[in-house]
């Protein structure tokens, strides 16, 4: 007669189950969190008409707040949001022929990464730029060099669709196997698989990386604009670096800025604090002050 071991159908004890199994990623399991929409919508807003097919200048998250503070952006023309969610300002300055894109100015604005590419083809069809700037930042913290760079001597770095370099500015190359993994480098991909075959569009794109002393937080699974909240004021650079990536910037569209394209030092030393998502949307006031409307 045969023994039937009664424990044959139970699951295995929790110890018999290696937690190294449980730390892997298995694209099979359920999803947590919320779902991503069936649609990522991105719209242009304004009582404007939205010029295109001339340089331009995308700046974003914690870099681009800090360089939106000593830069002269004069009125805002434009928001683009996502899903009706307000995520970039755009801006038409007086002393350049470049439109200008602040993008991501606040925690909860960021992209979740299954929007960053309809957001980023969005601008580029709306606005067929010519050439184009990046204004973003790189963690020195987990830079991997072949040397040991002082955190307080890290430079700013820089990335090229072509192999263009970016002269007089002694930048060092953003290099392998260092990645980008923000709406930055969405729009590189997207820009550099357009510039197959046009090598003069791919010469004319790169994007400067400011070093960031601390790690910038993950992106979003999913987008509601009620994410974290809070904004970039407490991460800053020295003027004198902002204003050579300001230059940097200008430098790959081919243009040389003056003066008169920075705000004014402050007695103290600081410019107006115009850099933050809700100080630069105060431009367009409410509907029926001058402000936007569809």
């Amino acid at each position: 007669m045969m023994e039937v071991y009664p424990l044959v159908d139970a699951p295995p004890p929790r110890y018999a189950v290696e937690s190294d199994d449980e730390d892997e990623y298995n694209p099979l399991s359920p999803r947590t969190g919320s779902a991503q929409p069936s649609e990522v919508k991105v719209e242009f807003k304004s009582i404007y008409d939205i010029p295109s097919k001339k340089p331009f200048v995308f700046v974003s998250r914690e870099a681009g707040v800090s360089w939106a503070r000593i830069v002269n952006l004069g009125e805002q023309q434009a928001g683009i949001y996502v899903n009706s969610f307000p995520v970039g300002s755009l801006f038409c300055p007086s002393w350049t022929n470049a439109i200008v894109v602040v993008s991501e100015a606040e925690i909860r604005t960021r992209l979740p990464l299954f929007a960053m590419t309809t957001y980023t083809t969005a601008m580029i069809e709306r606005l067929k730029p010519t050439s184009v700037a990046i204004l973003d930042s790189y963690p020195t913290q987990t830079y991997i060099s072949s040397q040991v760079i002082p955190q307080d001597r890290a430079p700013i770095r820089y990335l090229s669709a072509g192999k263009r370099t970016i002269p007089d500015f002694a930048l060092e190359l953003f290099a392998p196997p260092n990645l980008l993994q923000s709406t930055t480098a969405s729009l590189m991909n997207e820009l550099f698989l357009r510039s197959i075959g046009e090598n003069v569009t791919r010469s004319h794109t790169a994007v400067v990386l400011l070093p960031a002393p601390k790690l910038s937080s993950p992106a979003p699974v999913s987008f509601d604009g009620k994410g974290f909240s809070g904004d970039f004021s407490g991460i800053d650079w020295a003027r004198e670096t902002l204003e050579k990536a300001h230059k940097c910037l200008f430098a790959i569209l081919g243009d040389t800025v003056g003066q008169s394209s920075l705000l004014v030092r402050t007695k103290s030393g600081v410019s107006p604090p115009v850099s933050d998502l809700g100080t630069i949307r105060s431009s367009l006031g409410e509907v029926g002050e001058g402000g936007m409307y569809i």
